[in-house]
C-alpha cells in the first residue's frame, strides 16, 4: 500500500516465461530414449568445443538439434519456437505482418547431467532469448533440494551496494538477489539470453535430461547480424 498520490512503475524488469506443454509425457520418453542412445554414441554427437563452465559427467550436443530429421524433435522444436514467438510478439507488441517479416534462426542441443554433473555461472552471448525445456528433471532430493537446480542472477549492477530495512524485503518485482528454477517434466522456461545463470550439482542417480536453445531474430530482407559460430 502506497501512499496518497504515489504511483509505482516498473522499469527495468527482467521478463522470464514460462509453459508446460500439454500431453508431454509420450513424447518426453521418446527424448530420453533417443538422447540417451546418441550420448552413448560417444564422440559423433557432442559438441566438441570446450566450454570452461561445464564440470563434472555432463554430456552436450552438437548444436543443430533443432534441424535433426526425428519425428519428437520436429515436434518438440515447432512447439518451443510457437512460445518463443508468441512472447515475442507480446513484448514487443508486433502485430501479424510484423511477426511474418521476422527469420527466427536457432541453436539448440540436449544435455545429459549424471551425478556431480554442474554447471557455473554464465550467460548465451550472441543470442536475444534463450530456452531449457525439462525432459526429465532427474531424481528429487529431499535433502539435497538445490539438486541440479537452474539460479537466475540480477543483472542490474551494483543493485546490491547497498542494504538496510528500506529495500532488503523488497517485493517483486523489484526484488534484489537471485530467483532459483526447479525443472518439471515438460516445463519450458525462456529468458533474455543476457541473464546470468548457472546449474547447482546435480545428485541424483537417474540421469537429468533438458533441451536448450539460443535465438537469434532478424527482418526478412535485411542484411542480418552475423551468424554465431556454434557454442559462441
Amino acid at each position: 500500500m502506497t501512499g496518497p498520490n504515489l504511483d509505482i512503475a516498473a522499469f527495468f524488469s527482467v521478463p522470464i516465461a514460462h509453459a508446460v506443454m500439454p500431453e508431454h509425457e509420450s513424447l518426453c520418453d521418446e527424448l530420453e530414449t533417443l538422447f540417451l542412445a546418441r550420448e552413448g554414441e560417444g564422440q559423433k554427437f557432442r559438441h566438441q568445443k570446450y566450454i570452461d563452465t561445464m564440470h563434472g559427467d555432463l554430456f552436450e550436443s552438437r548444436f543443430d538439434l533443432f534441424r535433426w530429421p526425428e519425428e519428437p524433435v520436429r515436434r518438440l522444436a515447432g512447439w518451443c519456437h510457437e512460445r518463443l514467438a508468441s512472447l515475442v510478439q507480446d513484448l514487443n507488441r508486433y502485430g501479424d505482418a510484423e511477426m511474418a517479416s521476422l527469420r527466427f534462426d536457432y541453436h539448440a542441443w540436449f544435455h545429459v547431467t549424471r551425478k556431480h554433473g554442474f554447471q557455473g555461472q554464465h550467460n548465451h552471448p550472441n543470442a536475444s532469448w534463450s530456452g531449457i525445456f525439462c525432459i526429465h528433471p532427474g531424481d528429487s532430493q529431499p535433502d539435497r533440494p538445490d539438486s541440479g537446480l537452474v539460479r537466475f542472477h540480477d543483472p542490474r549492477t551494483h543493485i546490491d551496494m547497498y542494504s538496510d530495512a528500506g529495500n532488503r524485503d523488497l517485493r517483486m518485482p523489484f526484488a534484489v538477489g537471485t530467483c532459483d528454477w526447479r525443472h518439471r517434466r515438460g516445463q519450458l522456461v525462456i529468458f533474455p539470453s543476457y541473464l546470468r545463470h548457472e546449474i547447482y550439482p546435480y545428485l541424483g542417480d537417474r540421469p537429468r535430461v533438458v533441451v536448450a536453445f539460443n535465438c537469434w531474430i532478424n527482418r526478412l530482407g535485411r542484411t542480418p547480424h552475423a551468424v554465431p559460430e556454434p557454442g559462441a
